[in-house]
C-alpha cells in the first residue's frame, strides 16, 4: 500500500505543473535622489576704524584720506567686515590702504622681515604685483585685531620703512 500512496502522491505532484517552473522577475525603475542643501553665511559686522594714527608719509601721498566708497575694491580692501583708511597719489591714483579686520589674502611670495608696530609683532615685504604689505594682529586677536597696511606701486622701501615706524597706536 505504501507504493500506491507514492504513485499516486508523483501523479497528483506531476498533474499540478506542466513541467516549467513557474520564474516571477520584478525590477523597480530606477530612482534618483537630489539633496539640495543652502548654507546661509551671515556677513561679519563692520570692525572699527582702524586705531593708528600715521605721522610719516612716503613721498607723493597726500595725507588726507578719502572715502572708501569713491574707489574701487582690490583683493585687501574687499574683505566683508573689514574697515579700511585710504590714501591717494598726488596724481589721484590709490597709493596706501591701512585695513582693520583682515590679513592679506595671500601669502608672501618671497622674503618678508620682520617689524614692530608701535609694540606689535608683524612682518612686511613685497609681493609680486609691487605692493609692500605689512600685516600684524593685536591681542588677543580677533577679527577686528587684524590688521594689513598696503602700500602700491611705486614705493620705495625705506619710505614703507619709515612710515611703520612713524605709527602709533590710538583708542579704539
Amino acid at each position: 500500500m505504501r507504493r500506491g500512496v507514492v504513485v499516486v502522491l508523483a501523479v497528483l505532484a506531476a498533474a499540478c505543473t506542466d513541467g516549467a517552473a513557474d520564474v516571477t522577475t520584478s525590477t523597480s525603475p530606477p530612482t534618483t535622489t537630489t539633496v539640495t542643501t543652502t548654507t546661509t553665511v551671515e556677513r561679519p559686522a563692520d570692525c572699527p576704524a582702524p586705531s593708528y594714527e600715521i605721522t610719516s608719509f612716503p613721498a607723493g601721498i597726500s595725507s588726507e584720506q578719502v572715502p572708501v566708497a569713491d574707489l574701487p575694491f582690490d583683493d585687501y580692501t574687499i574683505v566683508p567686515g573689514s574697515s579700511s583708511q585710504i590714501w591717494l597719489s598726488d596724481d589721484g591714483a590709490l597709493a596706501m590702504a591701512l585695513i582693520r579686520g583682515a590679513l592679506p589674502p595671500d601669502q608672501w611670495p618671497g622674503e618678508r622681515g620682520e617689524v614692530s608696530i608701535d609694540g606689535a609683532r608683524g612682518v612686511v615685504g613685497p609681493f609680486e604685483d609691487g605692493t609692500w604689505v605689512a600685516a600684524w594682529f593685536e591681542e588677543p586677536g580677533e577679527r577686528c585685531d587684524q590688521y594689513t597696511l598696503v602700500f602700491y606701486p611705486p614705493v620705495d622701501p625705506l619710505e614703507v620703512q619709515s612710515t611703520i615706524e612713524s605709527m602709533d597706536r590710538t583708542a579704539g
